[in-house]
């Protein structure tokens, strides 16, 4: 277990160091791990083409078309339409909490990063038309998008998590928007106690031409459908429910898979597209499929090492195996957590805690479909918890914004920390509701 460790440790400690890509470091400590530890180099090369294969195959489908709908929502507008109609709804003074809630939307489709950098235009003119301070709604719309990447499918770490764990995509999808809509909005709640004078200004009357020339209901079709048909689908699966097998009820069943369903939402953005862009959309296919080539490599080599994990047979060592409950559920956090804070990526601490508890299931006795999903809640919690200096999306948001380091510290990781141990909470609520 400590060769584990210390080889987990050293190769996230070099891929900061010398910037190697996430899911080498993780097919590295695969290798190493299996070598470490006596499986042989062939049963390891075997296990760890094995464990990239399976998870590969499984949420291959989902991640590619969750990131055709993120691209084509970014490229034909979509996006920048769905917060002028926000904004226009709640009003010019609730701007703050309208950038948190629509980044908990957009960021379920889109990668965290890539729709901060889209949407961080956004917020500049924002912050010169109301007076805002750029600190405040930069951060505000950095924690909901960062709430959604963690919990959220079809995000690569929540997707990851499912297959790892062996839990209801369907429910995790319901289960993840709940706690990650409360989680989002405790992270606005901080900044409102942090920016207390900020919440006093008065702003001055905005025409609302000024700011909204450009919404439209509509554009939240590709993006509320899919979480429609994956919702209705899951729920009507439960046999408690006694609900007819009629030949509708089917269709949704099959529509609503979540690769089904967030292909139909990916269609309903080619409405959106311009004459002039037609041209374009094959370069934005391409595209897509490069990001989505890049996100499974990583969930694949989080699928290699949970293989290694379970033939070692280190999972015997671990505490973990003795404790069960609450005390199995801090354990967890506490662990994605560590892997957050040591490596900075939430993709990479919520597959590497997943592969080390998932041959725990049994014995930590989570075995339910809704533990699993607390499980996997637990862990996205842990892998928010602490954004810093070594995680990629922090410096989206200080570069993207103009913010110096030490107040991204000082507002966006403190919020990290907060929306972390909020998530942590709920878990616990739950897990205790259905005890």
């Amino acid at each position: 277990m400590i060769i584990s460790i210390i080889s987990f440790i050293g190769l996230f400690y070099l891929s900061y160091k010398f910037k190697i890509r996430p899911f080498l470091t993780l097919l590295l400590a695969s290798f190493l791990s299996g070598i470490l530890l006596q499986i042989g180099i062939t049963e390891t090369l075997y296990l760890i083409f094995k464990g990239f294969f399976n998870i590969v195959i499984l949420i291959g489908p989902i991640i590619i078309t969750g990131t055709l709908l993120g691209k084509f929502l970014n490229e034909t507008g979509t996006s920048r339409k769905m917060v002028n109609t926000f904004i226009s709804s709640l009003g010019i003074k609730n701007i703050p909490i309208s950038l948190n809630i629509i980044g908990f939307i957009i960021s379920i489709p889109v990668f965290c990063d890539a729709a901060f950098i889209l949407m961080s235009s956004i917020v500049k003119d924002l912050s010169k038309i109301t007076k805002k301070n750029i600190i405040f709604l930069s951060i505000c719309l950095a924690t909901g998008l960062y709430s959604a990447h963690v919990f959220v499918p079809p995000t690569p770490g929540p997707i990851a998590a499912s297959a790892i764990i062996g839990a209801d995509i369907g429910l995790l999808f319901i289960i993840g928007i709940i706690v990650g809509s409360i989680v989002s909005v405790s992270g606005y709640f901080w900044l409102r106690f942090l920016f207390k004078k900020e919440l006093k200004l008065n702003l001055r009357q905005i025409n609302s031409n000024e700011l909204v020339s450009n919404k439209n209901i509509i554009s939240f079709l590709p993006v509320f459908f899919p979480i429609l048909l994956i919702s209705a689908s899951t729920i009507i699966k439960y046999p408690e429910l006694d609900i007819n097998q009629s030949q509708f009820i089917r269709i949704i069943e099959v529509i609503g898979n979540p690769e089904i369903a967030l292909f139909i939402g990916f269609v309903m953005t080619l409405i959106f597209v311009k004459r002039d862009n037609i041209k374009d959309t094959p370069q934005w296919l391409i595209k897509s499929l490069t990001n989505s080539f890049e996100i499974l490599l990583i969930t694949g080599a989080g699928g290699a090492i949970g293989y290694i994990i379970r033939e070692s047979g280190v999972i015997n060592d671990l505490s973990l195996s003795n404790v069960s409950g609450l005390a199995s559920i801090l354990s967890i956090f506490f662990i994605a957590a560590l892997v957050k804070t040591i490596q900075g990526s939430s993709t990479v601490a919520i597959v590497t805690t997943c592969a080390i508890t998932a041959p725990l299931i049994q014995s930590i006795g989570m075995t339910s479909e809704l533990e699993k999903v607390i499980l996997i809640i637990t862990i996205g919690s842990g892998a928010m918890t602490i954004s810093h200096i070594n995680d990629s999306y922090f410096w989206v948001v200080s570069k993207y914004s103009n913010i110096e380091m030490n107040d991204v510290l000082k507002f966006f990781s403190t919020a990290t920390i907060i929306q972390g141990l909020t998530g942590l909470l709920l878990s616990i609520i739950i897990f205790i509701f259905i005890n």
